[in-house]
């Protein structure tokens, strides 16, 4: 008899203050959990205690082993896995390149996004031990520029492929799940499946030529869902029902090690709605569940051509932004923080000229000049800590991906002359 195990993975969109029936949901979505469908269960986006709290207790009984993964400086990454096996280690990764501290109404680089690694002996026949990858990458603000974090979202995988081919090379069947924020053929997704080796499960089972934007485009909101593994910006989303039919998204993935590991069913779930009064989405996100079973014998991986094309694109992509985002933050940064200190010089001595007149206006004057003063530090030390932080990072990443170039043209070369 065949080994297998049952995972789902869910973002939960849990916010505080700004999702909303954030409680009720959350405590509807651990309720669902506590059923027991399923052997493994990662969610995202759980950042308020009391949430988690609330799911892990009324989840004992189903999945005694649960973690909550903690990082960054507000609520941490969402991270948790709950299971029915035993957990050997646990490990959190946190992203070195993940957004700015600038951006704080947007909060990726507050909350740490980060990839939580999960091993596990499930003790099943002939099944290898399992590492599980759950985590979610930074969100897109925008489809093109810097708001978009495209950059940030290829390092954040390159980062991740090292640990899909680190694990597998350990011997673990590793399955990466979670909010990924890259759809199928981006180049985040190309890392994963070409650089990290693993395979999408949706497309194992189903092919990837039923999952492309153009056909799914041209689905109503169910079978995007039941055919094209939608998960995001569905019209069958209540939070999303304002969405264009062009707008769906599968950014919801379970991707694993075909060596070790086979599909044998997966669909999208927590379709439905809350009752009334609610009547809403569990979340803005669906989930995916799928099955796999253990390869009795381990399979010869198929891994895809060198990827020399890959690694072209991710140094492109690294350029441009270090080309035109870096020099641009750094310049207007730089160039408020110069301004806000000549303003609060002259605001300072434009005081000593408000004597006699009323005093709301030396009141003012002092309110902007320390507004001014705290935005242009923040902004000066954006320039000589983040900023510089930010480009040895990418540089960093150019570099590896320079050495794994380097290296595969050698193979390459070295293959041709055998022949």
């Amino acid at each position: 008899m065949d080994s297998s195990v049952k995972l789902l993975t869910l973002n939960c969109w849990g916010l505080k203050y700004l999702s909303k029936f954030r409680e009720e949901r959350l405590q509807a979505i651990g309720n669902q959990i506590s059923e027991a469908q399923h052997d493994i269960v990662a969610l995202q986006e759980v950042w308020v205690e009391k949430d988690w709290q609330y799911i892990s207790t009324v989840c004992e009984r189903a999945y005694p082993y649960r973690r909550r993964f903690r990082a960054g400086v507000i609520a941490g990454p969402g991270l948790c896995i709950l299971l029915k096996y035993p957990i050997e280690s646990t490990f959190l990764y946190r992203f070195p390149i993940n957004g700015r501290p600038s951006a704080f109404f947007r909060g990726d680089w507050y909350v740490g996004k980060s990839i939580a690694v999960t091993i596990i002996d499930t003790g099943l026949p002939n099944a290898s031990k399992l590492a599980v990858l759950n985590s979610h990458m930074h969100a897109p603000y925008s489809l093109t520029g810097d708001a978009a974090y495209l950059t940030h979202r290829t390092c954040q995988a390159w980062d991740m492929a090292k640990f899909h081919s680190l694990l597998r090379q350990g011997g673990y069947a590793v399955i990466q799940v979670g909010d990924l924020n890259s759809e199928p053929e981006s180049l985040p997704y190309r890392i994963f499946t070409q650089e990290g080796g693993l395979v999408d499960s949706w497309d194992a089972l189903y092919g990837s030529n039923m999952t492309t934007n153009e056909l799914i485009a041209l689905m109503p909101p169910l079978e995007q869902i039941e055919i094209g593994g939608i998960t995001c910006d569905s019209q069958h989303n209540t939070w999303r029902a304002n969405r264009e039919l062009h707008e769906a998204k599968r950014l919801d993935f379970a991707l694993f090690d075909q060596a070790k590991l086979q599909p044998v069913q997966a669909k999208v779930v927590f379709t439905e709605m809350l009752p009334a009064p609610y009547s809403c989405s569990y979340s803005d996100h669906f989930g995916y569940s799928v099955e796999f079973k253990f390869n009795t014998i381990e399979k010869e991986a198929e891994r895809p051509p060198a990827p020399i094309d890959l690694y072209a694109d991710i140094i492109q992509e690294l350029d441009t932004y270090q080309a035109t985002t870096i020099p641009f933050q750094f310049t207007w940064r730089a160039l408020y923080f110069f301004i806000s200190l000549a303003l609060v010089v002259g605001i300072q001595v434009g005081i000593g000229f408000t004597t006699g007149q009323p005093a709301w206006i030396s009141v003012v004057c002092s309110i902007v000049g320390l507004l001014l003063a705290i935005s242009g530090t923040i902004n000066g030390l954006m320039c000589i800590i983040s900023i510089p932080s930010e480009k040895s990072g990418l540089d960093e990443v150019k570099l590896e991906v320079l050495d794994a170039l380097q290296a595969k043209r050698a193979s390459k070369n070295k293959w041709n002359h055998t022949e």
